[in-house]
């Protein structure tokens, strides 16, 4: 739970500085309080001495001055605040590098000597599970049939090789987990891998993750292990 409430304090974070960028794009410039005050001492040295400005309507523009000033305030303290909640928080994500991470993806990252852990999360009970495995060339290096499998999240394990027996490359390859019901219908379900984080880039606040051969966004981790 709480890893899951950093993730979504630093999103927050992360969406809060995209929408100061776009801001700072505003090309538009807004009077703000000394151009108001400006316009009032003008006002002031340019009225006719015999008809002075009315005092209710010269008590209303002090009003309006003063609101506009706390609220010029209020936002430059915001502004502060905003901006050190978004430095911690980016600090708190670069603290993730390290941490293997379960992200949603249909890769998996196949490392030398190793073998590779595939996982889905299925919505019900499945009779049957078959695992597609793909080169960057879209050529199928191995079958799985994995036969039933349980509802809910489920890891299965690719030993790097191909339908040969033959050792792979280590790199990245795209899988694919088809599941059937005893009907042989489709079962809907979500694929994730995992990778240790080995780097972390912020791009307008939000920051992108380096885990395995993948690009991983914020939204897209599930879990993180030690």
């Amino acid at each position: 739970m709480a890893v899951q409430s950093t993730i979504s304090d630093i999103q927050g974070a992360g969406a809060t500085a995209q929408q100061q960028a776009a801001a700072r794009k505003d090309n538009s410039a807004p009077l703000g309080k000394n151009d108001f005050l400006k316009l009032l001492t003008a006002q002031l040295q340019q009225q006719d001495p015999t008809q002075p400005m009315d005092s209710t309507a010269f008590v209303a523009q002090l009003a309006q001055f003063s609101t506009l000033e706390q609220m010029s305030n209020t936002n430059e303290t915001l502004g502060s605040i905003l901006a050190a909640q978004a430095t911690s928080l980016q600090m708190t994500a670069a603290s993730f590098v390290g941490k293997t991470a379960v992200f949603n993806t249909d890769q998996v990252t196949l490392e030398e000597g190793k073998p590779a852990t595939i996982s889905a999360d299925l919505s019900q009970p499945a009779a049957n599970v078959n695992i597609v495995i793909q080169d960057d060339d879209g050529n199928t290096v191995r079958t799985l049939a994995l036969g039933p499998a349980p509802s809910g999240s489920s890891r299965f394990t690719w030993d790097g090789r191909d339908d040969s027996g033959d050792e792979v490359p280590a790199g990245n390859y795209t899988v694919q987990v088809l599941a059937t019901d005893v009907n042989g219908n489709s079962i809907s379900l979500t694929q994730s891998g995992s990778a240790r984080i080995s780097g972390i880039t912020f791009n307008g606040g939000a920051p992108t993750f380096r885990a395995g051969g993948s690009s991983v966004q914020l939204s897209d981790i599930l879990e993180l292990d030690e």
